[in-house]
């Protein structure tokens, strides 16, 4: 369905808002807490990867 005008537009999108929120489904939900396990995880890695670096340059001065 394409509007003509913005007006037929907001009309449209305030038809389906009434239609979720009498399904019972909230358009706007409140927003869910940070959680910090992604950053975590993401700084193990790069810490991993930084020690295997460093390690394979130290070992190409080491003689063995």
């Amino acid at each position: 369905m394409k509007a003509n005008s913005v007006e037929e537009e907001l009309e449209h999108l305030a038809k389906l808002v009434d239609e979720a929120e009498e399904l019972g489904i909230d358009p706007w939900p409140e927003r869910k807490p940070p959680k910090p396990w992604a950053k975590y995880a993401l700084a193990s890695f790069m810490i991993i990867m930084m020690l295997s670096w460093v390690s394979r340059w130290m070992y190409r001065f080491a003689d063995v």
